[in-house]
């Protein structure tokens, strides 16, 4: 195939450029040349910022080919970028795939969220940035603009969290590194566990999204379809115990329940990140018979968790701000709230 990625120097992006390439495909990228500017030097790059009046027409009409068989657009913010993409390839792609987001949906409190539950709307007037509040309705609004340029060509992708090395949020990345430092010092052994230890947790590695989508532009698949994983349902209890296993056996954990936390001010997601206290915990109950019916293959938790702690080690994992993109706020408890917190629920 002949792809062209809208992006392909950043996480997601960045594995789908090396499966791709690893396959022998050919492979355009076009992107901002601000991230990563010296990877796959074997691909044709198109430097544009996809914002900048005639950017974007000219860098295309500079490509060396007339055409790709899909493209696969993973920079994608505001609608108007979609449409503008839209008008600017037309015909010279086969099928269009918009990376979005589970955000689009207005609510997680069902007990599974499949493709045709309601999503958010946004006024587009009003949203010039890219908020907390305002990234799931423009997904949404992206979303529409891909039906409208692309029809029965674009496919959807609705991702849940994405995780692995490479990971600008540093969400699931804190986790693989706390149970580091569990296992290299003994002050930090015993983590603290949060919320129900049967509560729902998902999330998929980047590399078998990408996977996932490189087998889509072969099929030419259309429509709509959440991604995440993995392929059983995963609780919290053994994603804590499979972190335990794999990076910190000697390590101790000290559950703690939600009401506790909540009250103790303590926020899910980014303080104590991949968990959700119970009433929004639909966010990890996604439907994924569809991405599974279509070839998804996820790899167990404990090579993501392995191969994250490891790129973390060499690299630093921590969270990435990047222009154009939703804020990325901190993450994780620092070690002497998580210690302060442990002893006041012992001493509750």
């Amino acid at each position: 195939m002949h792809l062209l990625i809208l992006g392909g120097t950043r996480f997601l992006g960045r594995h789908l450029a090396d499966q791709a390439l690893a396959a022998g495909h050919q492979v355009t990228l076009l992107h901002r040349g601000h991230s990563n500017p010296g990877l796959f030097p074997e691909a044709e790059h198109l430097i544009a910022d996809r914002d900048q009046s005639g950017a974007l027409a000219s860098a295309l009409q500079g490509a060396s080919s007339s055409g790709w068989d899909a493209a696969i657009d993973t920079s994608a913010y505001f609608p108007r970028q979609v449409r503008l993409a839209a008008e600017l390839l037309g015909d010279r792609v086969g099928q269009y795939q918009l990376i979005s987001s589970i955000s689009v949906y207005a609510s997680f409190e069902g007990l599974a969220i499949d493709e045709s539950t309601p999503r958010l709307t946004v006024d587009e007037a009003q949203a010039t940035a890219v908020t907390g509040a305002t990234y799931g309705g423009l997904k949404a609004a992206c979303e529409d603009a891909a039906e409208e340029g692309f029809g029965e060509r674009a496919l959807v992708v609705r991702p849940g969290l994405l995780v692995g090395p490479w990971d600008p949020t540093g969400r699931f990345t804190w986790w693989a590194e706390r149970f580091a430092r569990a296992a290299a010092d003994e002050e930090q052994a015993e983590v603290l566990a949060p919320g129900h230890p049967q509560g729902p947790v998902q999330c998929i590695d980047a590399r078998d999204a990408a996977a996932w989508l490189l087998h889509q532009a072969e099929a030419c698949t259309s429509g709509a379809c959440n991604l995440t994983g993995p392929e059983e349902p995963l609780s919290m209890a053994e994603f804590m115990a499979t972190a335990q296993r794999t990076l910190a056996p000697a390590s101790r954990l000290c559950w703690v329940d939600e009401d506790f936390l909540l009250a103790q001010g303590v926020a899910p997601w980014s303080e104590l990140p991949v968990w959700l206290p119970a009433a929004s915990s639909g966010v990890h109950r996604a439907d994924i018979g569809r991405a599974l019916a279509t070839g998804l293959q996820c790899r167990p938790l404990a090579q993501t968790l392995a191969d994250t702690a490891a790129w973390a080690a060499a690299e630093g994992g921590g969270p990435v701000q990047s222009a154009g993109a939703p804020p990325r706020p901190a993450v994780g408890l620092a070690p002497a709230r998580e210690a302060a917190l442990r002893e006041a629920w012992r001493k509750r």
